[in-house]
């Protein structure tokens, strides 16, 4: 099978560490979603930290989207992540995620060049799901501040994890790159990005066929704008 997603030997000492047995977590895809009040710093939260990354770097158009599922996978929702098999819960050395994503190899780095690999936070994001369990669980007030918006803590983190596996590389898609502070203001101050967000104004809603903007998110992103979004 074809590999699946992601970038270089960020954590692969890992693998090669302590050796011992893991406990495979039974996981029913279709589990709703589990959500609590509290957000746990040590606890790591599939609908705010996991699936944007999976939406934005591996569910994209040509790839494991609906419309194309390459090799048959799809990967833009806990439910199709977790049939896929290629995730194991509880086990960093079992399923093609994770040994994608700290494979060195150019030919099976996904996604693949030229596109711009994952992050070290991102892997690192993923890899400590697995290994809590991959659960489809959820924190809505882990990323809301609505009071103190700046563009490093909440707005530049929400680029790339939903938009940079689009709109980076050499070939971005609809040929608009989102990855320096001018380049996001530039669309947020002509107001293309909140019609993006909105799928108002003719624009398609964004993040393409992911998960629409919460509500907190949206505020966030409408008082940044207000505020003449500042690079702070």
């Amino acid at each position: 099978m074809k590999r699946i997603l992601w970038l270089p030997l960020v954590l692969a000492a890992v693998m090669f560490g302590c050796k011992h047995d893991i406990p495979q977590i039974p996981i029913d895809p279709n589990a709703p979603i589990s959500e609590v009040d509290d957000c746990d710093p040590n606890t790591i939260y599939f609908q705010q930290q996991v699936l944007p990354i999976f939406q934005s770097s591996c569910a994209m158009p040509g790839c494991h989207d609906q419309a194309t599922a390459e090799d048959g996978i799809v990967l833009d929702s806990y439910s199709s992540i977790m049939s896929s098999g290629e995730v194991v819960p509880g086990d960093l050395s079992d399923g093609d995620v994770y040994e994608n994503i700290t494979d060195s190899d150019p030919d099976d780095i996904m996604p693949p060049p030229p596109n711009d690999p994952l992050t070290s936070e991102q892997i690192q994001l993923i890899a400590g799901w697995i290994e809590q369990g991959a659960q489809n669980n959820s924190c809505e007030s882990l990323s809301c501040d609505t009071i103190n918006v700046a563009f490093s803590t909440h707005i530049e983190p929400f680029f790339v994890n939903s938009c940079e596996g689009c709109h980076s590389g050499p070939n971005p898609n609809a040929g608009l790159t989102l990855v320096t502070y001018d380049q996001i203001a530039g669309i947020a101050l002509d107001g293309s990005l909140w019609n993006s967000v909105n799928g108002t104004g003719g624009f398609t809603l964004m993040p393409y066929n992911g998960t629409p903007l919460s509500d907190c998110k949206l505020v966030m992103l409408e008082k940044w704008i207000q505020n003449g979004a500042p690079n702070d």
